[in-house]
C-alpha cells in the first residue's frame, strides 16, 4: 500500500519548476512565454505592458487573484520577475518555520549565489535587493534578489543608458 501511494505521489513531487538556466535563458517576451508555460504556469492577466502568469490561480472576481507562484514580463522595457510563497499553509497556520531548502526561489538563489558576481545594493519601489552580474545570462542587466514579505523576488533590473 505504501508504495502505491508513493507512485500517486511522484508526479506531484516531479513537477517541474523554474530554475537557474530557465532565469538565465529569458531575453525577449518569447522566452520568457517559452519558461513559465513549460513550466506549468498559466496566464493570468495583461496590465499596462506587464502580462502576468501564475501556477494554480485561484481567480476571485472581487479582488486579486491568488497563487503560491507568479510571473511577470514588462513587454515595454524587457523587465522579468517571478515571486515564490517560501511558506506553507501548516507553516502559517502553526506560526512555525518552514524548511525552505527545496523551495524553486532558494535552489535559484543558491546557483546565483555560486554563479555570479554580487553587484550592489539596488533599492526598487523601497526594497533593497541584492544584484548580480551572471556571465551566462542572455539578458542585459543584473538580478536581484530578496524575501519580502514570506515572498521570494527574483527580478530582472535591465540595462539602462544611465550613467
Amino acid at each position: 500500500m505504501k508504495k502505491l501511494i508513493l507512485l500517486l505521489l511522484v508526479p506531484i513531487l516531479s513537477y517541474s519548476q523554474i530554475s537557474y538556466k530557465d532565469i538565465m535563458s529569458i531575453k525577449s517576451v518569447d522566452m520568457f512565454k517559452r519558461v513559465v508555460i513549460e513550466n506549468g504556469y498559466e496566464f493570468d492577466t495583461e496590465e499596462e505592458g506587464w502580462i502576468s502568469y501564475g501556477v494554480n490561480i485561484v481567480r476571485y472576481s472581487n479582488e486579486r487573484n491568488k497563487s503560491t507562484k507568479w510571473a511577470g514580463y514588462n513587454k515595454n522595457n524587457g523587465e522579468f520577475s517571478f515571486q515564490f510563497v517560501r511558506r506553507t499553509i501548516l507553516g502559517n497556520l502553526l506560526g512555525t518555520e518552514d524548511d525552505t531548502s527545496e523551495n524553486p526561489y532558494d535552489l535559484i538563489v543558491g546557483d546565483i549565489k555560486n554563479r555570479c558576481k554580487y553587484y550592489k545594493i539596488i533599492n526598487y519601489k523601497g526594497i533593497d535587493y541584492v544584484t548580480y552580474s551572471c556571465t551566462e545570462s542572455t539578458y542585459k542587466g543584473k538580478i536581484g534578489v530578496v524575501v519580502s514579505e514570506g515572498l521570494g523576488i527574483i527580478r530582472h533590473f535591465p540595462k539602462t543608458d544611465k550613467p
